[in-house]
């Protein structure tokens, strides 16, 4: 059997970037429209396109899919004073005690990292960080750090600090059931 063929035998279903559950727009202020849609129609459908078609580096691509695939779904139009709910609130204040330990955690794990990644609540609560495009099977809430998920000329910190604003913590929860 030829290496190619014997790739294709092994190749899982076709990946598909999940529908955005609001409009573009809806995300704005905290993450504008432009930046909304090239992230979404051009960068999160390459790495669907490029595992679809075999090129590039499959587990990256793989990786960039499901992770995009988190992160979408999870995100809502924004809420200030945006706080979890739920399951997500109990694992919150069961593992980092509450609400704002948590964000001041998540926060310094995520200013840590350098260069480009994510930085995820795992499924177990704990707060880890994801280099590149690379893919866990503990990620239950990732945030992108890619700089094209920030709007132009925004900080990290202060992209970190808005993102809550967007979390749907019902879509979240129901990840933990």
């Amino acid at each position: 059997m030829k290496i190619t063929q014997l790739t294709e035998a092994r190749r899982p279903s076709p990946l598909v970037l999940l529908p955005l559950p609001y409009d573009i727009a809806a995300l704005e202020p905290v993450m504008h429209r432009d930046v909304v849609q090239f992230h979404y129609k051009t960068l999160s459908k390459g790495y669907v396109d490029r595992y679809n078609a075999g090129e590039g580096d499959p587990e990256f691509n793989r990786a960039g899919a499901l992770l995009h695939n988190l992160w979408w779904p999870q995100l809502r139009p924004p809420r200030p004073n945006n706080q979890p709910r739920g399951l997500s609130r109990q694992l919150i204040d069961s593992t980092h005690g509450s609400w704002d330990n948590f964000k001041h955690s998540f926060t310094k794990t995520a200013l840590d990292l350098q260069g480009s990644g994510w930085c995820y609540m795992a499924k177990d609560g704990a707060i880890k960080t994801l280099t590149n495009q690379s893919w866990k099977n503990d990620v239950l809430m990732p945030i992108d750090l890619w700089e094209h998920s920030m709007n132009p000329y925004t900080l990290r910190k202060d992209y970190i600090k808005t993102i809550w604003q967007l979390i749907d913590w019902e879509a979240v929860s129901q990840r933990l059931k």
